[in-house]
């Protein structure tokens, strides 16, 4: 109608995706962190995510929350934390929410470096993949 303002879709989650090496091995490595927008006052809870990489996608579907091993309070997102070794080329990432909805990023990956190279396609979602002494973020238009 006219005269109404349409009401923005906050996004459920933010995404983090960023070139890292592991500390173990020395190898580069993409880290992949995914979480809540939301903030929690009593718990930070660990975000439960089956996450399949392969051939060219990175699937991340959200399975719920997890209740910290730690009984000790704490406040903050919930969150999934992961480096990948082999991450290389052209990756579409995809994350599923619990209702089944799903956002994709496209990125292009190489030791040292990640981009982000089309506009995120689906709900929204908070992207964060700093490079080159910049933040590329993207929420959907």
């Amino acid at each position: 109608m006219p005269g109404q303002k349409e009401e923005k879709i906050q996004p459920e989650f933010r995404l983090h995706v960023a070139p890292a090496v592991n500390e173990r091995t020395g190898r580069p490595t993409t880290l992949v962190v995914l979480q809540t927008t939301k903030s929690f006052s009593t718990f930070r809870y660990t975000l439960a995510v089956d996450d399949r990489p392969g051939n060219g996608v990175l699937r991340l579907k959200v399975l719920g929350l997890r209740t910290p091993s730690l009984d000790l309070p704490a406040t903050g997102p919930a969150e999934f934390r992961k480096e990948y070794e082999g991450l290389s080329g052209d990756f579409t990432i995809v994350v599923e929410g619990l209702d089944g909805s799903q956002t994709s990023i496209s990125t292009h990956i190489t030791p040292g470096h990640v981009t982000l190279t089309a506009p995120v396609s689906g709900r929204a979602l908070e992207v964060d993949i700093p490079s080159a002494n910049r933040t590329q973020r993207a929420h959907p238009t």
